[in-house]
């Protein structure tokens, strides 16, 4: 973790990290084409801070971020048409540890 950083604190990813960010909402997107793109994009910061409360290593976290959210997401659209309405208003689950 870097020096300085406090638990919960909102984690600014580097460049690079922000490309593979906004690749991974782009595949997430198309692949749960149901759910809104805020949704989505929401959920994956959520999971990319969370993963990034508890980093050594900042190498890999939007790859962790994305599989986090595309668990999650599977998780909340399992049940179909019940969840897809509740997942519009939903917080994602890193969010709620909070």
């Amino acid at each position: 973790m870097t020096e300085g950083r406090t638990p919960h604190e909102h984690h600014e990813p580097s460049i690079d990290q922000q490309l593979a960010l906004r690749t991974a909402a782009r595949r997430l997107e198309r692949e749960f084409d149901g759910v809104p793109d805020e949704t989505v994009d929401q959920c994956l910061r959520s999971a990319y801070d969370h993963v990034a409360d508890h980093a050594t290593i900042d190498n890999f976290l939007p790859l962790l971020a994305e599989r986090y959210t595309r668990e999650w997401l599977h998780a909340m659209t399992e049940d179909e048409p019940t969840n897809r309405s509740a997942l519009r208003h939903a917080e994602s689950p890193a969010r709620r540890r909070r």
